[in-house]
């Protein structure tokens, strides 16, 4: 004759889980999760650091070399410590010889030229000025006679023009 197991032997025989080792597997796929989300967060955003100082780096490099095109082939310079003017032939909006001027006021590098006219090289129309970006300093200084000089009318033997955190060291003559 055959027993028939009674209920509770029955239910004991079944294999499941109970709900402390759900609780402890759900616990651990959380840990994981949030080890995985903040790894993905640093990522992004050491990536999106990366791609904004690449591009800071390019567009001070692009104006460092600009500004070295136009300052070798200048016919005169004028400096002040945040001020750089010349009459050069390298203009980047007209053809021929023009007047340039670097403008550094309130953090922003501000561009101006102007087909040459005879006149002031300082003068400049504030309402012309094209933004050239946001830089954390921008200053030029001319090393004439062993010594550097924040201010300078000519053509000096070396010209120091720093943008940002990069110096630029021009041996004009």
């Amino acid at each position: 004759m055959e027993k028939r197991r009674s209920t509770s032997t029955h239910l004991k025989d079944k294999k499941g889980f109970t709900l402390l080792e759900v609780l402890v597997v759900l616990m651990i796929v959380g840990v994981l999760f949030s080890v995985l989300s903040y790894s993905l967060y640093s990522f992004l955003t050491n990536s999106t650091n990366l791609l904004a100082d690449s591009e800071r780096l390019k567009q001070e490099a692009s104006l460092l070399l600009n500004i070295q095109r136009k300052v070798l082939s200048a016919k005169t310079l004028h400096i002040e410590k945040d001020k750089l003017f010349m009459i050069t032939s390298a203009g980047d909006y007209y053809e021929g010889v023009v007047k340039c001027a670097y403008i550094y006021k309130d953090k922003t590098l501000y561009y101006y030229e102007f087909p040459y006219p005879y006149g002031d090289i300082r003068f400049y129309e504030e309402d012309k000025l094209v933004k050239l970006g946001r830089f954390e300093n921008f200053s030029v200084r001319a090393y004439v006679g062993g010594s550097f000089m924040d201010s300078f009318q000519g053509i000096p033997e070396i010209l120091y023009v720093r943008v940002g955190s990069y110096e630029l060291f021009l041996r004009t003559l």
